[in-house]
């Protein structure tokens, strides 16, 4: 990783939130595409008690009555960044992480066979070699926290790239064995065994791991995807701005849990709104169809 860092070269910034102190640099590597994000790190609880003791160097400071207000550093012992390189980069990618204005997609089960499972079928596998990587014991296997291999029921829990490994804001991901479930849509009776098998053990494991209950937990699914693998994502409740809570991404696994349930067809029955950029082919490919 401290190779490739070094021979990056910026091209240009995709996107830059400054609520979530999140940056995406798009430049090269070898004459191929190379993304590079930092993401401000959390404080660490021994470092709360050192903060004051560690600020120098005050800069624009103002103040009115009781508040006061300014610039600082903090001279802290360990890394405060997270980095996460993707390379080479696909144009998907570029588009997934480039800022731009987000649309709602009503998706009916008929535009759903007609624009989103062709486009999900012409998506090439090597764009998921990384899953499988993990799956087939090749990669990240230090990492894995949970592994069971059968086929049909099976799955691996690891944790997501996004977690800062503290309990408030853990983050871990549920990823099936199987290779032919792609999405909610896809998801009928014959998968509650499944579904369920996945929860209990997530409450199992955060209960043993960190005393942690299951009302303190989030478990849901992405519809639409960042990849079309199945898999279940789990964060803590106190993790209250985790990427891709929002209503139009995130469907509660107990609720879709209950809608099988009710009936055992429903997701290839309902409509499925989601959010998309303007410039994802997803969108684009809804967008042609109205022409």
């Amino acid at each position: 990783m401290d190779q490739l860092i070094e021979q990056f070269q910026l091209e240009r910034i995709l996107s830059h939130d400054p609520r979530t102190k999140h940056v995406y640099l798009l430049g090269h590597i070898n004459d191929q595409h190379a993304i590079v994000s930092f993401e401000k790190a959390r404080y660490s609880d021994s470092e709360l008690v050192e903060l004051t003791s560690r600020t120098s160097n005050l800069e624009d400071c103002n103040n009115n009555n009781i508040y006061s207000w300014g610039m600082g550093h903090l001279k802290l012992d360990k890394a405060n960044t997270h980095i996460k390189i993707i390379y080479p980069a696909t144009e998907l990618h570029i588009r997934k992480y480039e800022h731009q204005q987000r649309r709602m997609i009503i998706e009916t089960p008929l535009l759903y066979k007609q624009i989103t499972l062709p486009y999900i079928t012409s998506l090439p596998l090597d764009r998921i070699q990384w899953v499988y990587n993990i799956l087939q014991g090749k990669s990240e296997t230090d990492r894995i926290i949970y592994q069971d291999k059968e086929n049909e029921k099976g799955f691996v829990i690891l944790p997501d790239m996004k977690w800062d490994g503290t309990q408030e804001s853990l983050y871990w991901v549920a990823i099936i064995m199987r290779n032919d479930i792609q999405s909610l849509r896809s998801l009928n009776h014959h998968h509650l065994n499944l579904l369920k098998g996945i929860r209990d053990t997530v409450y199992q494991l955060a209960k043993e791991k960190y005393g942690m209950d299951k009302d303190l937990l989030r478990l849901f699914i992405h519809y639409q995807p960042s990849y079309y693998h199945f898999h279940i994502h789990i964060t803590a409740i106190s993790f209250v701005d985790a990427p891709g809570i929002v209503v139009g991404q995130a469907h509660l696994l107990d609720t879709v849990i209950d809608n099988i349930e009710l009936y055992n067809d429903y997701y290839q029955k309902a409509t499925l709104p989601f959010i998309i950029g303007e410039r994802h082919p997803l969108y684009l490919a809804y967008q042609e169809k109205k022409e």
